[in-house]
């Protein structure tokens, strides 16, 4: 008899753990971040005086700074361009960053970065015609001092062809 007692109040401990335990939640929005609008992945020709400096397109990404700042955001190129990673100035409202000498996280470099702007929904991937965002900055590295170079490209559609 008390075997069956033990076995019942055991049965009953865990149905209580699962039923508890299976609580559905209402509250389905993860949330976002503050730099959501302006994070992504982008594909950017380098040029110089406008002319591409090869005809490949490179990967960089942007997102959001540990502390989810509303004015600083990462560029990152994951160090297949120059290698650079810098916090970079933002303007949420407009769409803009910038940057006056900052340090990379990849290199022993900083970097001048002026007229970056993420123009909405006004470019499409070059093989899907999906229409996808646009985003252009010009830099000026110290280890190469006195030359501005542009980055312009477009965000990542998802569509494979588009990806270079």
């Amino acid at each position: 008899m008390r075997n069956k007692v033990l076995k019942f109040g055991f049965v009953i401990a865990v149905l209580a753990v699962m039923l508890s335990a299976c609580r559905k939640e209402n509250d389905a929005d993860a949330g976002g971040t503050s730099m959501e609008k302006m994070a992504g992945v982008f594909w950017v020709q380098i040029k110089y005086q406008g002319t591409p400096l090869v005809p490949d397109y490179f990967k960089i990404i942007t997102y959001n700074t540990s502390d989810n700042s509303t004015t600083k955001m990462w560029l990152d190129d994951q160090g297949h361009i120059w290698p650079f990673k810098f916090k970079v100035d933002v303007d949420l409202n407009s769409q803009t960053f910038s940057a006056n000498n900052a340090a990379s996280e990849y290199s022993n470099i900083t970097v001048k970065l002026a007229n970056g702007k993420l123009l909405t929904g006004v470019t499409m991937g070059p093989a899907s015609k999906a229409k996808t965002d646009s985003i252009y900055f010009e830099a000026e590295f110290s280890d190469d001092p006195g030359t501005t170079y542009q980055f312009a490209g477009y965000r990542r559609t998802g569509w494979p062809e588009d990806d270079h």
